[in-house]
């Protein structure tokens, strides 16, 4: 079967437009058969969830459950898996070691940028130079050291260039929906089980952040005029606490996941060897990419996908489709395990053409951005 998506991947690579995967998912809470199912959405500041305009009966057409970047972020972390064998560019920063795929801005992020080896800041480095200054008319530095960033896309915003400077768009994106949603509404009470009320409590802000409050006014926080700060037992996590009726979760008639890669975006890049361009290299280049998407979107749904307190989802079936310009769209099976087989034997074919994929490749981040990690640390202490 790896041969055989292989095969179908690499003709839709050369003729086909996009690569979509659709599945039906259900939360853990939920029973197949139920008329309709409670989610807990993302809240987003001053907007709450984001939902299609209000119908006449109250209902919505959609609700979003999980957003194109979030979803990037649920298969990035999955590339950094040893199974699968990627490049590896690590940050090592205040004793922590963080991939490229950890950080928000990938190739481009401050953090890297703010790194160096040898003695060299990243963007100095052989490797920095290389992929920093890749274009869709060379991108062969990507594909060998970060092979994501071709994927999910990257802006180098703090070149310091209005124009020329290099931006990838996102070829592989996706998001799930809640359809036909009814918004909840959801009140309560915080009750406290050692029974503190207002009235019993003579508490101040404490200057010390573990201690947060205190009854001895000699070890107070004093405002402006010098007084101490009184602070009441809800301000410290104390007493019953009544919580607002807000909207909160949607009952939805069904969630989907969306998920496509395109393969026009793809075919805008090449990928010279020894600086000489070839279509074999081409294409060999861009079915690399192509598996290796199927193979994160496979094997995330295979996986779960825990996506908060509320929102943990399986999918019940999943389709997949090669879709063309003008024809019908054409199902074929996957399997994580097939998939994954096949990003190996398309990345064996790559080798063979003459790519060199890199291995681990750890930067270090400069004394300055350690200095920051560290003052800031210590003042959020």
């Amino acid at each position: 079967m790896a041969t055989s998506i292989l095969a179908t991947i690499e003709d839709a690579v050369r003729t086909a437009s996009a690569i979509s995967l659709r599945a039906d998912l259900i939360p853990a809470s939920g029973v197949p058969g139920d008329e309709r199912f409670f989610v807990l959405p993302p809240t987003y500041v001053e907007i709450g969830h984001l939902v299609s305009p209000e119908r006449p009966d109250g209902t919505h057409e959609y609700v979003l459950i999980d957003s194109t970047q979030s979803w990037a972020n649920r298969l990035e972390e999955l590339l950094d898996d040893p199974l699968v064998g990627l490049p590896r560019i690590e940050v090592e920063v205040d004793s922590r070691a963080l991939s490229v795929n950890q950080l928000p801005h990938r190739i481009f992020d401050a953090v890297l940028r703010d790194s160096e080896a040898g003695g060299q800041p990243f963007r100095k480095t052989s490797l920095g130079t290389a992929l920093i200054e890749a274009r869709p008319n060379d991108a062969t530095a990507l594909l060998e050291n970060a092979p994501p960033t071709l994927l999910f896309g990257a802006w180098d915003s703090f070149a310091g260039a209005k124009i020329g400077a290099a931006k990838w768009p996102a070829a592989l994106s996706g998001q799930m929906i809640g359809f036909d949603a009814q918004l909840a509404k959801r009140g309560g009470m915080r009750i406290d089980p050692v029974g503190i009320v207002v009235e019993g409590f003579n508490a101040f802000r404490s200057t010390s952040r573990a201690e947060l409050w205190t009854a001895d006014e000699a070890r107070a926080e004093k405002d402006d005029k010098g007084k101490p700060r009184i602070v009441r037992p809800s301000d410290v996590g104390h007493g019953f606490i009544p919580a607002p009726n807000q909207t909160k979760g949607a009952w939805v008639r069904r969630i989907e996941l969306r998920s496509s890669l395109s393969l026009t975006r793809l075919r805008r890049y090449h990928f010279p060897v020894s600086g000489k361009q070839a279509e074999a290299a081409d294409e060999a280049a861009r079915t690399f990419l192509a598996v290796l998407a199927v193979w994160a979107m496979s094997e995330r749904i295979a996986r779960g996908l825990e996506l908060r307190a509320g929102a943990e989802l399986d999918a019940k079936s999943a389709e997949w489709f090669i879709r063309r310009p003008l024809t019908p769209d054409a199902a074929f099976a996957v399997t994580p395990p097939d998939a994954l087989d096949a990003v190996r034997e398309a990345r064996r074919e790559a080798e063979s053409l003459g790519f060199r994929f890199g291995t681990v490749v750890r930067f270090k981040a400069s004394p300055a951005l350690e200095k920051a990690v560290r003052a800031s640390r210590e003042a959020s202490s």
